[in-house]
């Protein structure tokens, strides 16, 4: 039971999950070490570490597993021990787990997008697919609140990409949409070279109204009635709109120092 409940509680997504009874956070906390594992086998093991043949063979391992077949070496058998049963009791969909597989191993071949559409179909396969597996947790239905989960995920990744803009230059990303960096007068080299100007604050305003329009859409998708039970993925959207705010706060200056919530600021988005 040691998978990563520990990384899991120093997360930024774990004060949104404290009023979770304990199989709840137990299955949650499968989910979010899952996701983990696949998200660093592709960026820690297939990018910086330059073995994606490796990479890869992690994520054929977890969809074989995902899809019923034999468990590979290569799954840990702590994490899968309280990850499968999980995805029975509270009726988890594994085609979104694979989906995420399939997202997140975009990383291994894909630098750019050119398209808010094409940046947003990305968001939806590492983020959007969370948050459609987390909904039976909470006790909403995978159907009927489909639009709240996806456009809550996307504006959650949105807000990820605008912080991490410097990180993900540093190993050649940039997720930021080709049209929208041209939108505003800059290139790849600007990105790159972290440059920060007016233009670059003009950019960062356009994403981060984006983002805001999302967890809009996502609150207005919500029925008034689901609101109790969607406490703790509204408590998570409430966490990255207070990041989104301290990125805007500084005027975007994201290059010299990451941002990043404090503990009283987390513990403040509970109520």
């Amino acid at each position: 039971m040691n998978f990563s409940m520990t990384s899991f509680k120093a997360s930024s997504f774990a004060p949104a999950f404290w009023c979770l009874g304990r199989q709840q956070r137990l299955a949650l906390g499968a989910v979010y070490a899952f996701a983990r594992l696949v998200d660093d086998a592709v960026d820690e093991i297939g990018v910086a570490g330059g073995d994606p043949i490796r990479a890869r063979r992690i994520l054929d391992a977890w969809r074989q597993a995902l899809a019923g077949g034999l468990l590979s070496p290569e799954i840990p058998t702590d994490l899968w021990r309280v990850l499968e049963p999980a995805l029975g009791q509270f009726s988890i969909d594994r085609k979104n787990l694979i989906d995420l597989v399939n997202g997140v191993e975009r990383d291994l071949t894909q630098t750019r997008y050119e398209t808010w559409d094409d940046l947003k179909e990305y968001c939806y396969g590492v983020a959007g697919t969370v948050g459609l597996a987390c909904l039976p947790l909470f006790g909403l239905d995978p159907v009927r609140h489909r639009e709240f989960a996806v456009s809550l995920g996307e504006a959650v990744q949105l807000v990820n990409i605008l912080r991490d803009v410097k990180a993900d230059a540093v190993r050649d990303r940039i997720y930021i949409p080709q049209e929208d960096l041209r939108r505003f007068h800059l290139g790849n080299e600007e990105i790159l070279g972290f440059v920060y100007n007016d233009h670059f604050k003009e950019l960062m305003k356009f994403e981060a109204d984006r983002a805001r329009n999302l967890f809009s859409a996502a609150q207005a998708a919500l029925p008034a009635d689901q609101i109790s039970a969607a406490r703790p993925a509204l408590i998570m959207g409430r966490l990255y709109q207070r990041l989104l705010g301290k990125i805007e706060q500084r005027n975007f200056e994201i290059y010299t120092t990451r941002p990043r919530l404090t503990l009283f600021e987390k513990v403040a988005c509970l109520w």
